[in-house]
């Protein structure tokens, strides 16, 4: 069985320019959390490969959020749970 999991960056980030009804750019975040804009982009394009824990402190701090919020966790099916079709004949 695989696991993804995916990080909640890019809605994070769609809530809160909705909510505050502004764009926000990576280069605010950037300034704002100390994060790079590169590693802000691979978290909104969710390429991440790995999560730091400073990356995640800050970001949990800018959006006011806990770490499970950031993060979705996403099994892949397993074959094995997966009705099998009948064969008609």
């Amino acid at each position: 069985m695989n696991v993804t999991v995916n990080n909640r960056f890019g809605i994070l980030l769609a809530e809160k320019r909705m909510k505050e009804r502004r764009p926000i750019s990576l280069s605010e975040i950037a300034e704002i959390t100390g994060i790079s804009r590169k590693t802000l982009y691979a978290w909104e394009n969710n390429k991440v490969n790995r999560f730091d824990v400073p990356v995640i402190n800050a970001l949990c701090e800018y959006f006011g959020i806990e770490p499970g919020e950031l993060f979705e966790y996403v099994p892949d099916e397993d074959p094995e749970d997966t009705p099998k079709k009948s064969k008609k004949k």
